[in-house]
């Protein structure tokens, strides 16, 4: 009976003592939520998001900047136009293929991916690198997947920003650090995020701002499938794997 009883003691030790090692705030959780479950009901989207990135140099670290146009429409279409330091590309996804065309060089390629937009992203990361920006906020799993990562989650305020009001909050986790700014609105939609990556010398971020946010517009389906303009060449796009 004792050795039962110094068992359940220790349980109950390890559990308490981990929920006290983890610091999530209930707002900032409440927060998060909030915003996960509006985006999550979305039948379709489109808005604007600028991103800097911090690339290591052989002078140090320097910043490059990208822009981007995202249109999302239901489970299985989405369009990215993208300008930036990678040039001037865009992906068109109808729900069977994922077309890449770069308007620099006039080329495309086809992708065979599956038939809804998170499956496809995962996909198209693990077998070809390819990430499109702010994805992670359109998982079902953000809230949880954020808390399983973060030793704290924590609500820090309002910030006013050129006249408009933002919950801001904080996570940090043994590797990066995420602070995400969300409309304090009807609608809580993420407004601004930076994440610094503490495991590499100077703390590099990405930072990425949203704006133009369209909630439900009227997307027709022929504006994801991709026309090859005249004279664009086909080429192939190499796997990680070489295929």
């Amino acid at each position: 009976m004792k050795n039962i009883l110094l068992c359940l003691y220790c349980l109950l030790f390890f559990f308490n003592g981990m929920a006290q090692a983890k610091k999530q705030d209930s707002v900032a959780i409440l927060i998060i939520d909030r915003m996960s479950d509006v985006i999550g009901d979305l039948q379709s989207c489109s808005f604007h998001l600028n991103t800097s990135q911090d690339i290591a140099d052989t002078v140090g670290i320097i910043k490059k900047f990208a822009a981007y146009d995202v249109y999302m429409g239901g489970p299985d279409k989405m369009l990215v136009n993208a300008h930036g330091w990678h040039g001037h590309r865009q992906f068109m996804y109808n729900g069977t293929d994922l077309a890449y065309y770069s308007f620099d060089e006039n080329n495309y390629g086809i992708l065979p991916v599956p038939d809804n937009i998170i499956a496809m992203i995962d996909s198209v990361h693990e077998m070809y690198d390819i990430d499109f920006p702010a994805a992670d906020f359109f998982y079902p799993a953000f809230t949880d997947d954020l808390l399983e990562e973060a030793d704290s989650v924590l609500y820090l305020g309002i910030d006013v920003i050129e006249g408009k009001e933002y919950f801001h909050i904080q996570a940090i986790s043994k590797e990066r650090t995420y602070q995400f700014w969300i409309d304090n609105n009807a609608y809580n939609l993420p407004a601004k995020f930076v994440i610094t990556d503490r495991t590499k010398p100077g703390n590099p971020q990405y930072a990425a701002s949203f704006s133009d946010w369209k909630i439900n517009p009227d997307l027709p389906d022929a504006m994801f499938d991709f026309q090859p303009p005249p004279a664009a060449a086909k080429v192939r796009i190499m796997s990680k794997t070489g295929n």
